[in-house]
């Protein structure tokens, strides 16, 4: 069985994290409490959308496309965006995840591209264009950035393979994110070097890279799903689309002034500081394995 293998590579993950929480150094954290309860939580949460994802294909497209809506919400947010426009940029949203689970990938991209074209329309045609224009091109650029790759999420869904396809996806991510930060804060060589997130440093992008490496060659193994080859060449390609996700949304929060998108997952911040590296590594991965 492939479930109880995943979890178990899951619970070797999370302990090697918890030891590396245990080097951390007194003066890295703020909180030893809140530290520990952020890992904690983070781990539940993971569980959660792995034990989700197995038990049904129904409840893993909600899942997601909770997700993808609430992070698009926060996103719209930051953007200060009006409220008509927000309502707007929600059912747009909504087009595409009907799209995405009814017709697939052509349908998702020419919903896409419609709905964009008529949101630059509208704000052109605005009693006071130049704010509408404005207005516009923040809500073209949430359904570049967040909603048609969180989309393909829901183009998972309909693959017999749904479950361990998202395992991969979703646990190289964590990895490449996870210990990224738990380096970079341990031995944070090169900080300040990315301006677009002045807290990353090289060395976290660089064991988050080695990290998303090594999952992606046991979850080959684990799931049979490919060669060693192929699956390093996706978990690569994975990471490398996560932290460019990463750093997109830190380089909107810079633009936007706010330190975080939301408060819905407490200490994680907004769901779209979650799930930001996901939404946007769901995109390559989905062409990965269509070949």
């Amino acid at each position: 069985m492939i479930g109880p293998k995943i979890f178990a590579v899951v619970a070797a993950s999370f302990a090697v994290g918890a030891l590396l929480m245990l080097l951390q150094r007194s003066s890295d954290i703020a909180s030893s409490h809140t530290s520990w309860g952020k890992f904690a939580g983070y781990a539940v949460l993971l569980i959660a959308l792995l034990g989700v994802a197995q038990l049904s294909g129904a409840l893993y497209a909600l899942s997601c496309g909770a997700i993808v809506a609430l992070a698009l919400n926060e996103f719209a947010t930051g953007a200060r965006i009006r409220p008509n426009l927000r309502y707007a940029l929600g059912a747009e949203f909504l087009l595409l995840a009907a799209a995405a689970l009814t017709a697939g990938e052509t349908a998702l991209y020419t919903c896409a591209v419609s709905v964009s074209l008529l949101a630059l329309t509208t704000g052109a045609l605005a009693h006071d264009p130049r704010r509408g224009v404005r207005q516009a091109i923040w809500s073209v650029i949430g359904i570049i950035a967040v909603a048609t790759p969180g989309a393909h999420l829901l183009l998972l869904t309909t693959r017999p393979e749904r479950f361990p396809l998202f395992a991969f996806l979703v646990l190289v991510v964590c990895c490449s994110d996870a210990f990224a930060d738990l380096v970079g804060r341990r031995w944070p060589i090169g900080r300040g070097v990315l301006r677009a997130s002045p807290e990353k440093s090289i060395s976290g992008l660089a064991a988050g890279l080695g990290t998303a490496l090594i999952m992606s060659l046991v979850l080959g193994a684990v799931t049979g799903l490919w060669p060693p080859w192929r699956a390093a060449v996706y978990g690569m390609c994975i990471a490398v689309a996560a932290s460019t996700g990463d750093l997109i949304a830190s380089s909107l929060k810079r633009t936007f002034n706010i330190k975080d998108f939301g408060t819905a997952l407490g200490d994680h911040g907004g769901v779209l500081d979650r799930f930001d590296s996901l939404i946007f590594a769901a995109w390559p991965f989905y062409w990965l394995i269509r070949g």
